[in-house]
């Protein structure tokens, strides 16, 4: 039963109540409208709730993979060389009936591991009947038995000696080269004055400190990576205890005389055409500047053509493009190198004078630390790369010409399958920020520079050989610490310039440090006979042979390896 709502009969009565019921509308309006605020308000927080709820996820996720890829850094593989988790393992194709590799003919293959194992045999043999250097000091002693009671040595018969030869060393020991410069006055001739012979050259004007001593000084500073002040120990020890300061004016003369050749290392690099760069943060020390010490820059640069197999070093106080623009100046051709931002436009900036080919070792270690999130897509990706390594192996003893051929036939096939891939749908699919998604961008936005090896057989396809001799600072930097001054960190890049390079040639460095700075010192007027691989010519007694039969091992056992894998999953 519905209220009765009382109208009023006098006009006064009804006016009041229009009055009162206007305004009760006017208040359920303000509630309505407060309402509507209120609700808007939840569903802002409801929102900010959901966005907060998916960024903590997505931190959870980041955090998560950082978890795994410090965990791996610490307990996991370092090698990125691909591991079949099987002989039977099945390959993944890219197309029906298309295989992931061409293998090569299995006779080819046993030929590859007979061999291998007649040379393993004959590096044993080699090895059973290694005696010591012929040069090496012999002091012989004699060991006689202990003849039982009543029996004199007259008595036996010698019916053999047995002979062991034991290694010993003696402690280096320094000595002091007196010279004496006697001073003869002629009495038939009082016109002339004193006559005296020509003063030796010395590594510091009037010093007392023999170029034996400065080659020592920086083969274990830039070479074994012993800081000065450790030195002094090992000195100390042989009775003489040398100052830091003296050490550290033994470095600076030396660079002072070594600059000249590494300058000279440096524009033969420049005028090769093609250079890989890479660079190594390292604190530099500023007192009174800021907070006292940043981080400052080693960049290398390595040319990999031949009468210039060197490797120049430079400092620069920050990453600015600055100092590679001033290194690079006087350079016309490719720089090979990572994706830093400073090179990734530089072909705009020098007007074509220098062209920039990128990494593909980064491309593929973003892909293969991302791999957990596609796992798919990723093998098909690291499949590719696993084949265009494959083929550049096989083109490593070709000239530029053949192994810029081989590229056009194999490799360009291959990088397109690559760039549909980073075009498919299951690549298009994931979020730009994930892991993998950045690994897809690092190499849509670099693809042009990844390129760029197959339009010339000179370029490698990618920067590792860079990487490795940068390892030098990585290791010293452990020991040294820091770098004292801009003017120190300038010194150590030409001595490191000068000792890479002889060490890219197997040298002995102690005895190229010795002999050349001996010469610089006396005045060398052809530079060129300093270099590295021309004085390796000359004093074949100082070449490290061992190094390159290291190297021709380790190739020749990856060799086998890679065949005993192929014909295990022929096999198969």
């Amino acid at each position: 039963m519905s209220e009765t709502i009382f109208i009023p009969d006098d006009l006064e009565s009804c006016q009041q109540q229009l009055h009162e019921l206007a305004a009760a509308h006017r208040r359920l309006l303000e509630a309505h409208r407060r309402l509507e605020e209120i609700y808007a308000e939840l569903l802002d927080t409801c929102t900010s709730m959901q966005d907060s709820q998916q960024k903590l996820e997505q931190e959870k996720e980041e955090l998560q993979e950082t978890i795994k890829e410090l965990t791996n850094r610490l307990y996991g593989r370092r090698s990125e060389r691909h591991v079949e988790s099987s002989p039977g393992q099945q390959m993944l194709g890219f197309a029906e009936g298309e295989p992931l590799e061409v293998l090569p003919d299995p006779a080819e293959d046993e030929a590859i591991i007979e061999n291998h194992r007649k040379k393993k045999r004959q590096r044993r043999k080699r090895k059973r009947g290694r005696r010591f250097p012929d040069h090496f000091e012999r002091r012989t002693e004699r060991i006689e038995p202990n003849l039982p009671e009543g029996v004199r040595r007259e008595d036996c018969e010698l019916i053999g000696v047995d002979v062991v030869e034991i290694l010993e060393w003696k402690r280096s020991e320094p000595w002091v080269r007196v010279l004496e410069y006697p001073k003869y006055k002629i009495p038939s001739r009082p016109e002339l004055n004193i006559v005296q012979g020509e003063r030796k050259a010395s590594l510091i004007p009037g010093g007392v400190f023999g170029f034996s001593i400065a080659a020592e000084v920086l083969f274990n500073k830039f070479a074994l990576h012993v800081p000065l002040y450790r030195q002094q120990d090992p000195f100390a020890q042989l009775g003489w205890t040398p100052s830091r300061s003296t050490l550290s004016q033994i470095v600076a003369n030396s660079a002072d005389l070594l600059r000249p050749l590494a300058m000279l290392e440096t524009r033969l690099i420049l005028a090769s055409g093609v250079v890989n760069t890479d660079d190594t943060p390292v604190t530099l020390l500023t007192p009174g500047e800021g907070k006292g010490s940043r981080k400052a820059r080693f960049w290398i640069y390595r040319s990999r053509q031949a009468g210039a197999l060197y490797d120049a070093f430079a400092f620069t106080d920050n990453r600015s493009r600055a100092g590679p623009d001033v290194f690079l100046q006087d350079f016309q051709g490719t720089l090979c190198g990572d994706c830093y931002s400073g090179y990734v436009n530089i072909e705009d900036v020098t007007d074509g004078r220098i062209v920039f080919s990128a990494c593909h070792a980064h491309a593929r270690r973003y892909v293969r630390n991302a791999r957990e999130q596609d796992p798919a897509l990723s093998s098909q990706l690291l499949a590719i790369y696993r084949r265009l390594y494959a083929i550049e192996e096989r083109g490593t003893g070709l000239d530029a010409t053949s192994r810029l051929l081989l590229r056009r036939r194999e490799s360009v096939p291959l990088m397109r399958q690559l760039e549909l891939l980073l075009e498919s749908p299951a690549a298009k699919k994931l979020l730009p920020k994930s892991k993998l998604g950045k690994a897809l961008g690092y190499l849509r936005n670099n693809w042009k520079a990844l390129k760029r090896f197959l339009c010339d057989g000179r370029l490698p396809i990618d920067n590792n050989d860079a990487e490795r001799d940068l390892r030098r600072i990585a290791v010293g930097r452990k020991n040294w610490l820091f770098v004292g001054s801009r003017d120190g960190g300038e010194r150590a890049s030409v001595i490191l310039t000068v000792i890479a390079s002889a060490h890219r040639h197997d040298l002995d460095v102690w005895a190229y440090l010795h002999d050349v700075l001996q010469r610089l010192a006396e005045g060398e007027d052809h530079l060129e006979e300093l270099l590295p691989d021309i004085w390796k010519a000359a004093h074949p007694q100082h070449v490290r042979t061992f190094r390159e039969e290291e190297r021709e091992w380790r190739e020749e056992n990856r060799r086998y390896r890679a065949a005993k894998r192929r014909l295990e999953t022929v096999q198969a």
